[in-house]
């Protein structure tokens, strides 16, 4: 089996040579882009969103600037009602083969048009990311990856117009022949999606993963979701070791009983997981129980567009160039800016175009320039610009409250901002003592103004004992979110958390 792993692996980094490759020969980043801009536009000129705006017309970026709006979700629901139906050359020339659903934390599900076109782009980034990992981080190769599969949250659905609705699993990003290639060498098979309840889910997970000698790579998205799959080894030993051979069960009781997971998988080389923002706090416990592997904080990639990818010799994630046509909003001023035109130390949020048919879509995921790698921009994500809690008018967002608790200096296990009534709750767990942050809050105009006007009462502590991590990942499942999706937030909009978590008010 090492010897198939290495092989395969070695076909997959030789494959990918040519996509890394290409990145080291940018010298004109303009014009990089402004060619994926034109070439997105002339395959979709004569869709109904092409006409509606002369994408014929259009032969500069900065035309594109002029004659495009700034888009979110909302323009285009109509567009996406359509393609449900059956409707064709709506948004892209190309056909639609499935819809995925995203959600954020406090927002309603969304549809996102994927295209044949828009799987490449995903892989325009994803490819020279596994090519860095297998030709520069030794031993990956010689054995077998665990990426993402996430339990469906509802039965396989399709459209009225007969469009599937959803992915099963991070592999379902590769060409087919790709998709073929891993299931030789992944840990766990995609079917555990559709198991029948999440403890069967949990259970053959688990059972694949502790199976697993050679275990080299594990690629998750939340830190906490593996977090949680190591908590359910732990509690269910008794039941999973039966089901695995003598031999293994031999290997590995003494350190599944000590939560010695580094000594189950010895050969494990590199995690890649969020490890930035609200994620940070999860990646360093991962790290506490494998010290011995890397954590590599994962770019930024949403269901909408690849954003960022890690390389080794860059310090944070590079700009994935050839995925999309990209464009910043800058924090300070409102100025739009295309990408050789940022500024290292500024904040900015990010606008991307997809061959998948958003045009100048706003993510609202605010990123931080930190410098460049070979004429490419290098990023760090810092938040989200459109999470707005506003009970009154104080219009909190997570960028702030993050700055805010930040600023405290405690050293938290887990901490979350969410509204309760007439106030603010911090719920938070620490062994320090516990600052109340309203102080740092009453820097927010606006807030300030709700306290003084007594329409906000002073913010509340409840302090954490349980599991939170769980605990919050249980209860997005609940409200409907899929597992494998939920990011870890410094403020939620619902209420009533104090019903879920394990703790008490001081």
């Amino acid at each position: 089996m090492p010897l198939l792993c290495y092989l395969v692996n070695s076909l997959c980094c030789l494959l990918y040579k040519r996509d890394f490759d290409r990145i080291s020969c940018i010298t004109d980043l303009k014009a990089v882009q402004e060619k994926k801009l034109l070439k997105t536009l002339s395959e979709n000129k004569t869709t109904k969103y092409g006409r509606k705006y002369d994408f014929a017309g259009i032969s500069s970026g900065e035309d594109y600037r002029t004659k495009v709006p700034l888009t979110t979700y909302e323009d285009y629901s109509g567009y996406v009602e359509e393609i449900k139906s059956g409707q064709k050359n709506i948004l892209t020339t190309e056909d639609v083969l499935l819809l995925e659903v995203t959600s954020g934390s406090s927002s309603a599900s969304k549809l996102i048009p994927y295209t044949r076109t828009l799987k490449m782009d995903f892989q325009s980034g994803l490819r020279p990311w596994l090519y860095d990992l297998y030709a520069y981080k030794k031993g990956i190769k010689n054995g077998k990856s665990y990426w993402s599969v996430t339990p469906a949250a509802t039965k396989k659905q399709v459209s009225s117009g007969g469009i599937p609705i959803g992915f099963d699993d991070d592999g379902q990003y590769f060409s087919k022949i790709e998709e073929k290639l891993f299931n030789l060498i992944f840990a766990v098979n995609g079917n555990v999606a559709h198991s029948e309840s999440m403890q069967e889910f949990y259970f053959k997970t688990a059972v694949s993963l502790l199976k697993c000698r050679n275990l080299t790579l594990i690629s998750v998205w939340n830190p906490t979701y593996f977090l949680l799959i190591l908590d359910y080894m732990k509690e269910n030993a008794q039941v999973l070791l039966p089901a695995l051979s003598a031999r293994r069960r031999n290997e590995i009781e003494y350190m599944l009983q000590r939560q010695d997971y580094s000594k189950i998988w010895v050969g494990l080389r590199l995690i890649s997981c969020w490890a930035d923002a609200n994620a940070k706090p999860y990646a360093d416990k991962l790290q506490s129980f494998f010290p011995d592997t890397v954590i590599q904080p994962k770019g930024l990639l949403a269901t909408e567009g690849f954003l960022s990818f890690p390389v080794t010799g860059g310090t944070d994630p590079i700009l994935s160039v050839f995925s999309h046509f990209f464009e910043f909003i800058s924090l300070k001023d409102d100025r739009v800016c295309f990408s050789q035109e940022l500024v290292t130390g500024e904040q900015y949020e990010a606008v991307i175009t997809t061959s998948g048919g958003l045009y100048r879509y706003r993510m609202n995921d605010v990123v931080e320039i930190t410098g460049s790698y070979r004429n490419i921009p290098t990023l760090r994500f810092i938040g989200k610009r459109d999470l707005v809690c506003d009970l009154f008018g104080e219009k909190l967002n997570a960028v702030f409250v993050k700055n805010a608790i930040d600023s405290l200096n405690m050293k938290m296990d887990f901490y979350m901002v969410a509204p309760s009534g007439d106030r603010y709750v911090l719920f938070v767990k620490t062994n320090d003592a516990i600052e109340n942050p309203d102080i740092a809050f009453r820097e927010n105009f606006h807030y300030d103004y709700c306290r003084k006007l007594g329409q906000l009462k002073q913010m509340k502590i409840f302090r954490l004992t349980g599991n939170p991590g769980q605990e919050y990942l249980e209860e997005c499942v609940r409200r409907g979110q899929k597992l494998g999706d939920i990011k870890p937030t410094v403020l939620h909009t619902g209420s009533g958390w104090e019903q879920i978590f394990k703790g008490e008010f001081e």
